[in-house]
């Protein structure tokens, strides 16, 4: 015991150089897998979230483990361990990652319908090489570990499958009566669906997967619902349910009489079931091909639902300490690696509308330590402010003990409006302004705290603008087509606007915004890319109310205004995207890219990628996301190695604003090798680009 106390002292001495991650993992479990194979008509699949810290070496060092277990049993059974064990397929190797289940008061009965979800958390200490040895193993070679469930009747093992690194994607839906179809008008109802689906492969094949719901609902009171799932369909489709929770009129849930509640149910995906194979990767690929549908007895066709959306991940990173309590907290040995990861949808002004907050915190404490709060705060460094965004961890039944003061907290919650929306809005402005705080029964003002960000009045600075196609010669900016400012400072907190809902550009995101001649500019990027200079960059929209001619363009933060930029505005200034070894360029007929390795050949058509080409028909308002191929209104033409190529077409790209394609076929008498492409767009020329020809 006192060397592990004595551990953790260390560790948290060196937490300043220290950083931690959170990775995904899947395991299929069957009792074939077992070493020997038992024979039980059983299943399983594991869900792991390995928490790991990492030295300035960038080695991990310590870790939890959440396992994450959807069982189905034939009858009852009693589990007495779960563990990852170092072996890989065909071989029994030793425990290394204990959940802390076991024979006795620490077992799991399980009773009819012998399915259900078993969640524990492991620990891996400084200490526990063999430990520390697996979580480094997992993250380069997941499949020389497995996971196990063991029984009474089958204590080796009943249910076991080898680790696999996996990815995942959380959607968000904005749950109303309106999108159902048809439409419901006469109730008051809505809810925020989150999706967190979770897939791992295994020889080029779906081999695990998960569907995780977490439903916020604010519906008529004491309302019966009698199912949650994910149909396959498009907005004002009724589609076939693909991915059940389970919930039904004969095992409903119940509502509470207010109302308002939440529904959380991960669910296992079938990999042997067609539609729930494609509806996991149509959910990564294309997740506006499905909905989330809600369900009670007074509305068996569905109350409240919504198509999924993509969302923008965000993360802030702190190191929470005592000495940053007010007053400080003197005399506690302890830290946390305080992370918050949030998904969030926005809307046209820039704001975020919905979000999924997780709370992840790596809490380093010298003993026994009852957890009754954590939460955000707004306020600066220095001073103590209100609780705005709650994991709900409370004192009482709500609390988490945590027997050796070591662990990780991970908790996801839905931000749906109120004051958790505005503060969330005003922290992606202003980060500094806001902190986590980690609350225990001895220190129940604050254990740990660190502010999202340290303080920040540095002013935006502008020191480039060009066109998007990131040629610093390309310098004319055509109205409606997409340009790059690059500079410092731009934004406390970058986005990438990959959360949009609709289509319309927002002029303002976390506080920033630009104008050219005093007319908003749609925004695309607001990026930062520390290892370049200048580090910051913002992709944009040319208004086009922009006259031609000369504009100065400004970029105004959460701290104020930049400089003045002047930069020359024509109807037409036609770019083509290139990279180092030529053009940006695909093939029409299965989208390859043409590269040296892939040359084009003659007749082939190919669809070059630009920018700049000017207005549309029909015509384009400044900030529309276009969703059909708009035709473009100037005339082109296209010249390949010095042959006239013919010029099928010029559109837009759905989906994207300012960006257009150029469909040529490669003319014959080509001379092979990298050919010069030439584009002319009314009376304007675009910068040379060259294209592999064979």
């Amino acid at each position: 015991m006192k060397k592990t106390f004595l551990a953790l002292l260390a560790l948290a001495a060196s937490a300043f150089a220290q950083r931690s991650e959170t990775a995904t993992f899947l395991a299929a479990l069957s009792p074939a897998n077992e070493v020997p194979p038992v024979s039980i008509d059983a299943r399983g699949t594991a869900l792991l979230y390995a928490h790991v810290m990492r030295d300035a070496q960038n080695q991990i060092v310590s870790g939890s483990v959440d396992f994450v277990i959807l069982y189905t049993f034939p009858g009852e059974a009693t589990f007495t361990g779960l563990h990852i064990h170092a072996g890989g397929a065909g071989v029994n190797g030793p425990v290394t990652v204990n959940s802390g289940l076991a024979a006795g008061a620490n077992s799991v009965t399980i009773a009819a319908p012998f399915r259900g979800i078993l969640s524990r958390q492991g620990q891996v200490l400084p200490d526990n090489a063999a430990g520390v040895a697996t979580l480094r193993g997992m993250f380069e070679n997941p499949a020389g570990y497995y996971v196990n469930l063991h029984s009474t009747v089958h204590p080796g093992g009943v249910i076991r499958g080898q680790v696999m690194r996996a990815e995942s994607t959380t959607l968000l839906g904005l749950m109303s009566p309106a999108n159902e179809v048809p439409a419901i008008t006469n109730v008051t109802a809505s809810g925020v669906g989150t999706i967190e689906a979770v897939r791992a492969y295994s020889n080029g094949r779906l081999a695990a997967g998960v569907v995780s719901f977490d439903v916020s609902y604010a519906i008529p009171g004491d309302s019966t619902i009698t199912g949650l799932h994910i149909h396959s369909g498009a907005a004002g489709v009724n589609g076939p349910v693909i991915i059940n929770t389970g919930i039904t009129g004969a095992a409903p849930v119940i509502a509470p009489a207010n109302g308002i509640g939440s529904i959380v149910i991960p669910v296992e995906v079938n990999t042997g079931v067609a539609a729930q194979v494609s509806t996991l990767e149509g959910l990564f690929d294309a997740p506006g091909d499905y909905y989330i549908n809600l369900h009670t007895s007074v509305n068996p066709g569905g109350l409240i639902r919504s198509q999924m959306f993509d969302t923008e991940a965000i993360t802030f990173r702190t190191m929470m300490s005592p000495a940053n309590e007010v007053p400080p907290v003197t005399g506690l040995q302890a830290s946390a690696m305080g992370n918050a990861h949030i998904n969030a949808l926005r809307d046209r002004s820039g704001n975020v509308t919905a979000a999924r907050f997780v709370f992840d915190v790596n809490y380093r404490f010298p003993g026994e330590t009852t957890f009754t709060g954590l939460h955000v705060h707004d306020a600066a460094a220095g001073v103590n402010g209100p609780v705005t965004i709650n994991s709900n961890i409370a004192a009482g039944e709500r609390s988490v003990v945590s027997p050796g003061g070591f662990g990780n907290i991970w908790r996801p919650i839905n931000i749906t409006g109120g004051q958790p929306l505005a503060s969330l809005n005003a922290l992606l402005r202003n980060p500094e302004n806001h902190y986590l705080n980690l609350h225990t029964t001895v220190h129940p003002g604050g254990a740990v705290r660190a502010q999202l960000a340290p303080a920040n009045a540095r002013m935006p600075r502008i020191v480039d603008i060009i066109s998007a196609v990131s040629d610093d010669r390309v310098r004319t900016l055509a109205q409606g087509g997409q340009f790059t400012i690059f500079g410092e400072d731009f934004a406390k907190v970058p986005t990438d606007l990959s959360g949009l809902v609709g289509f319309q550009l927002p002029t303002a995101a976390n506080g920033t915004s630009v104008t050219m001649g005093g007319i908003p500019v749609p925004l695309i990027t607001l990026g930062l890319e520390a290892r370049n200079n200048p580090s910051g960059y913002i992709v944009g929209q040319v208004p086009f109310e922009a006259p031609p001619g000369n504009h100065d363009v400004v970029v105004t933060s959460a701290n104020g205004a930049s400089n003045r930029f002047s930069v020359t505005v024509a109807p037409i200034a036609p770019a083509m995207f290139f990279d180092s070894v030529g053009a940006f360029a695909v093939r029409v007929m299965d989208f390859s890219i043409v590269r040296p390795e892939s040359a084009a050949r003659a007749g082939e058509t190919i669809a070059f990628v630009t920018t700049g080409l000017g207005q549309t028909i029909p015509a384009l308002a400044t900030g529309q996301i276009p969703d059909s191929a708009n035709i473009v209104a100037a005339p082109a033409s296209l010249t390949i190695g010095g042959r006239e190529a013919t010029v099928l077409g010029t559109t837009t790209i759905p989906g994207f604003p300012g960006i257009y394609i150029v469909l040529a076929n490669i003319p014959t008498g080509v001379t092979p090798g990298q050919a010069n492409v030439m584009l002319r767009v009314g009376a304007a020329t675009a910068n040379v680009t060259s294209l592999a020809v064979r």
